[in-house]
C-alpha cells in the first residue's frame, strides 16, 4: 500500500507519546538540570591524575615520564619533573597542567600511560567565566584517589588495580626454599693485588638494581679492595661480561663496575630530561658505548621499555636487547642516535 511505512512511523510515535504518560520509560526526554542521567562507564570527558588511597594526593601514580605530554596530538599537557632539595630528580611530578580548552578527549594519553596513572573522568559540568585561566587545570584538581576512579568506571578499575597487583609481584619474587640465589655461590675476586695498606667502605647505591644478596656480595667485595690501589688494579678485579652476539669482542661490565663506575647511576651529570640529547652526548663524550647509549636515552627512568634508562643501555650494549626504540620519552630522537651508536660499535639491531 502507498505510505504504509509513513503510516507504520506515525503509529509508533503516537503510542510513544501517549504511552509516555504511563510508562517512564517510554520518555526518553531528561528534564536537565533538574534531572541528571549517570553516565555510563565507557563515556569519558577529560583527563584526570590518579593516586592509591593509601598515599596523600602529592604523591600520585605519575612519575613524570612525559609520554602522555609528548603522544598528546593538541599539546595540552604540560609537565615538569620535581627535584629535590639537591637538585635531584624525584621521580613525581613538580607541575603537571592540562589545558581543558585544548583538550579534544582522544584518551591517548590514557592508552599510553604505562602506570595506569591518567583516566578520563565523568566529570561534564566545567563550564565557567574565563575559559583561559578557568579551564587550565593543575595537578592538585586533576588528582582523584582510586576510590573515586573505582566509583565511575568499577570494572575498567578493578582490572587495572589487578594488573598492577600481579607487576609489583613479578617485581618481588618470592625466595624458594632451598635455592641459593645467584649471588650465594659467588666467591669475590682473587685477582686484585695482595698488598693493600687500607680497606675500603664503599656504600652500594639505594637506587642500585640489586637484590638483598647481591648487595651483601658487593658491600665484601668493595671491603677487599684498597683505596690506595692503582685503578688499574681495581679495574681487573672486577668481571667482565663478553656479549657473544656482538661480534666485535666488545666487554660490558658487569653490576659491580656499574656501582663503581659513576657513569652508570643515577648522579651522572646528563640524567636529566630537562638537558637536550645533544648536550648530554656531549657531556658523554669519549667515554664507554654503554655509557653513551645511558645519554641518549630520555632520563625519565619511565620503566616503559622494561628498563630503567641506564638498564636499557647496558642491554643493548650487551645484545640482550635487540629494539633500539623502546624509548618513548626520548622517541625518534633517541631511536635514531642509540642506532647511531649500536652501528658505530659494530652491533647490528
Amino acid at each position: 500500500m502507498l505510505g504504509s511505512a509513513l503510516l507504520n512511523g506515525m503509529s509508533v510515535t503516537a503510542k510513544n507519546l501517549v504511552g509516555s504518560y504511563f510508562d517512564k520509560d517510554r520518555l526518553t526526554t531528561i528534564e536537565y538540570p533538574e534531572e541528571r542521567k549517570e553516565p555510563e562507564q565507557n563515556y569519558r570527558n577529560f583527563p584526570f591524575l590518579v593516586y592509591d588511597d593509601d598515599k596523600d594526593p602529592d604523591h600520585l601514580r605519575c612519575v613524570a615520564c612525559k609520554i602522555c605530554e609528548t603522544e598528546c596530538p593538541p599539546q595540552c599537557i604540560y609537565i615538569e619533573v620535581m627535584r629535590d632539595e639537591n637538585g635531584k630528580i624525584v621521580k613525581q611530578p613538580g607541575v603537571f597542567d592540562i589545558d581543558y580548552s585544548v583538550c579534544m578527549g582522544c584518551q591517548i594519553c590514557v592508552e599510553v600511560c604505562p602506570f595506569d596513572a591518567i583516566k578520563m573522568d565523568h566529570e561534564y559540568e566545567l563550564a565557567t567565566e574565563n575559559r583561559f585561566v578557568g579551564l587550565l587545570i593543575d595537578k592538585k584538581h586533576l588528582a582523584r584517589p582510586n576510590t573515586y576512579y573505582h566509583s565511575i568506571k568499577p570494572d575498567e578499575a578493578t582490572e587495572v588495580d589487578a594488573r598492577l597487583s600481579a607487576s609489583a609481584a613479578r617485581k618481588k619474587p618470592a625466595p624458594v626454599p632451598g635455592k641459593p640465589g645467584p649471588a650465594a655461590t659467588s666467591q669475590p675476586s682473587t685477582s686484585a693485588p695482595k698488598a693493600m695498606s687500607k680497606t675500603s667502605n664503599i656504600p652500594v647505591p639505594a637506587d642500585a638494581p640489586f637484590s638483598t644478596e647481591q648487595r651483601e656480595w658487593l658491600q665484601r667485595f668493595f671491603s677487599q679492595l684498597s683505596l690506595d690501589a692503582p685503578i688499574g688494579s681495581i679495574s681487573s678485579a672486577i668481571p667482565l661480561k663478553a656479549s657473544a652476539e656482538t661480534g666485535a669482542g666488545a666487554a660490558v661490565e658487569e653490576a659491580p663496575a656499574e656501582a663503581v663506575n659513576p657513569d652508570l647511576t643515577n648522579d651522572a651529570p646528563w640524567h636529566d630530561p630537562d638537558k637536550d640529547i645533544g648536550s648530554r652526548l656531549k657531556m658523554a663524550d669519549g667515554k664507554s658505548l654503554p655509557v653513551r647509549l645511558y645519554a641518549a636515552m630520555g632520563q625519565t627512568d619511565c620503566t616503559a621499555c622494561g628498563y630503567d634508562c641506564k638498564g636499557y643501555a647496558q642491554a643493548l650494549a650487551a645484545g640482550t636487547e635487540k629494539d633500539p626504540g623502546l624509548c618513548v620519552p626520548g622517541a625518534d630522537e633517541t631511536a635514531v642516535k642509540v642506532k647511531e651508536l649500536l652501528d658505530e660499535a659494530g652491533i647490528k639491531v
